[in-house]
């Protein structure tokens, strides 16, 4: 990739063409994946967080909450390419919360806004990795890997060589990769760290990869393969509601002929019976229960928040061997609920999904979707 960076230049492709159209991906896939969450970057002082200023200008442009943390000295930014990007959201400050973190010292401000939530993306150093990570790259790893929030790593995770697949030390654990024209040997070996991975088309030609490394098929702008929706199990028919019935949904059941559907029922996951007491959440809602703040009782007084929290964690380890994004659950539930429409609360399962960066919608947003009507804006 390098050598290709470099022909794509004599070719008379300016290398900050090329950062823009890295940039402009990455805050399309953080659109179209998250909506609107709060953003929260971390930059390095390389091209990778060139990248990075670029995605922080674009998603300021469409009105996302962005705070960039640039990690090192911006007097050490190397490149004419990052340093004009950077110059240009220093002076975005109405739109843009821009820190520097120089010393582990001043990492007080990154446990601040990484607490409050939001999804990560890491252009701290990308492919341009040589040996292992000092401070305070090291210590805003921990924070990161820490924080229980979905990450996208650009290009590739920091901390991992993208070639060997080893780790530096330490490294970022991403739920997402986004790595633009080829993916990196290297990730094959990292799936750990690098997530799911999607290769973006930065605007490279053909010509210009052959010119730099020989013939080779052309990358793929766009993945066609399948990816699987999870979905509750009673919705498709399956006769594992709390009183041993189901909740049939014609809408769920005819999309089953259009997309590949997973039944889960992550009461049954975590071990309950079919049927069992119904059940409900004291004291807050999904989210809440996650976080040891709430508790779930059946109608007994019985406390089954253990069983709850193991179904949400299998039905999670479900949805990423199968790379799941998006699921379908029943509103109302405990578990499934999804905070929209008719019920407000969100269930555990789907607490645990939404941290891991998969979009959930009920069966009523999805009949709303269909119908081109908002519904659900998580």
């Amino acid at each position: 990739m390098s050598r290709v960076d470099e022909e794509a230049e004599r070719f008379g492709i300016p290398r900050i063409l090329l950062m823009e159209n890295a940039g402009r991906a990455i805050s399309r896939f953080i659109l179209e994946k998250f909506g609107g969450h709060k953003v929260l970057i971390f930059a390095g002082t390389g091209n990778n967080g060139g990248d990075g200023f670029v995605a922080a200008r674009h998603l300021a442009a469409c009105g996302v909450e962005v705070t960039l943390f640039l990690v090192g000295d911006p007097a050490r930014i190397r490149t004419h390419e990052a340093s004009t990007n950077w110059e240009i959201v220093r002076r975005m400050r109405d739109s843009i919360k821009v820190h520097q973190v120089k010393i582990p010292e001043e990492l007080e401000g990154v446990r601040r806004a990484i607490r409050e939530g939001g999804v990560i993306v890491d252009a701290m150093l990308g492919t341009g990795l040589k040996g292992p990570i000092r401070e305070p790259y090291a210590s805003v790893v921990r924070l990161i890997n820490e924080s229980g929030v979905p990450v996208v790593a650009v290009d590739s995770p920091t901390g991992l060589d993208p070639t060997s697949g080893e780790v530096c030390g330490e490294a970022v654990k991403s739920t997402y990769t986004l790595t633009f024209h080829r993916a990196k040997r290297g990730f094959l070996k990292a799936k750990e760290y690098t997530g799911e991975v999607i290769v973006e088309s930065i605007g490279i030609p053909p010509e210009v990869e052959r010119s730099a490394i020989g013939e080779r098929i052309p990358p793929p702008c766009v993945s066609h393969r399948r990816v699987p929706k999870l979905v509750s199990a009673c919705l498709l028919g399956a006769n594992c509601r709390y009183d041993g019935t189901s909740n049939s949904n014609e809408g769920v059941i005819r999309l089953a002929g259009a997309e590949a559907l997973i039944p889960v029922c992550p009461e049954q996951l975590g071990g309950m019976g079919t049927p069992r007491e119904p059940m409900e959440i004291v004291g807050g809602e999904g989210s809440d229960v996650l976080d040891g703040r709430a508790r779930v009782l059946n109608r007994k007084g019985e406390d089954v928040t253990e069983n709850m929290l193991r179904g949400a964690d299998e039905t999670l380890k479900i949805a990423k061997i199968f790379g799941v994004r998006e699921a379908i659950f029943k509103s109302g539930s405990p578990s499934c609920g999804c905070g929209s429409g008719r019920e407000k609360r969100e269930g555990v399962t789907t607490a645990l999904l939404r941290r891991n960066g998969i979009r959930v919608l009920s069966e009523e947003c999805l009949r709303a979707e269909s119908a081109r009507t908002p519904c659900d804006p998580k």
